[in-house]
C-alpha cells in the first residue's frame, strides 16, 4: 500500500497540543490528582510530551523506547529497547503515569509501554494521550483510566477521501514538523544496523 503523507504544520501541531492539554488539565483538576511521571513512547512521543509537560508543569520523565526493527535476516519485530524502571525506585503505592505518543497506528508500542509500567508497578494509574490515532485502532480502557486523542487519521483503513470526510477523519498519514518524508517512506531507522551497533 502506498502511503500518502501530509505535513502537519506547526500551527496545527500547537492547536492539537492545546486541545490535549486543556482536556487533560480538566481531568487532573476534576479528580484532584498529580501526575508523577511523563512516559513518552520514544521517539515519536518525545516532542509532544515535552510540550505537554511544560504546559501542565509536570517535571519528571521516564521515557520508554519501543522500536520496530528490521533484522538483517529479514525478520521484523517490535521490541522495547530501553526501559527506565531498573534505574528508579518509586515508593508510592499508586504512582500516576502519563503515557504520551505522537502517532498511534496499531497501538502495539503503547501496549508494550503500559505493560512495562504495570509489570513494575501493578497498582499504577495510567493516563494516555496521543496526538494522532489511526481510526478504529485499539484503545486501552482496560489499562488506562484516561485516554485522549487530538485527531484520527485513515491509516491502514484505506478509506476514500469522501469516506474520511464523512467520518471526520484525516485522509493522509500525518508527517510531523520534525520528521523527514524520505525517512518515513524508507524507514532507515528501523534497520538493525542503525539500532544495534
Amino acid at each position: 500500500m502506498q502511503r500518502n503523507y501530509r505535513r502537519l504544520e506547526n500551527t496545527d501541531f500547537l492547536k492539537y497540543i492545546d486541545r490535549l492539554c486543556k482536556n487533560l488539565d480538566s481531568y487532573i483538576n476534576k479528580n484532584k490528582i498529580n501526575i508523577d511521571y511523563v512516559c513518552p513512547v520514544l521517539r515519536s512521543g518525545d516532542v509532544p510530551a515535552v510540550y505537554i509537560s511544560n504546559r501542565l508543569n509536570i517535571v519528571k520523565f521516564l521515557p520508554i523506547q519501543i522500536k520496530h526493527i528490521s533484522y538483517k535476516n529479514s525478520e521484523k519485530d517490535i521490541e522495547m529497547i530501553f526501559s527506565p524502571f531498573n534505574a528508579v525506585k518509586i515508593d508510592k503505592e499508586e504512582p500516576i503515569f502519563l503515557v504520551v505518543e505522537a502517532m498511534h497506528s496499531t497501538g502495539t508500542s503503547v501496549e508494550i509501554c503500559m505493560n512495562e509500567i504495570k509489570a513494575h508497578y501493578p497498582n499504577a494509574r495510567i493516563l494516555y494521550v496521543c496526538l494522532t490515532k489511526e481510526y478504529g485502532s485499539r484503545d486501552f480502557a482496560n489499562i488506562a483510566e484516561y485516554e485522549d486523542v487530538a485527531y484520527y487519521y485513515n491509516g491502514n483503513n484505506e478509506f476514500s477521501k469522501e469516506k474520511c470526510e464523512e467520518l471526520g477523519i484525516e485522509y493522509f498519514y500525518p508527517l510531523f514538523p520534525w520528521e523527514d518524508l524520505q525517512n518515513e517512506l524508507e524507514h532507515p531507522d528501523d534497520l538493525e544496523q542503525n539500532i544495534f551497533f
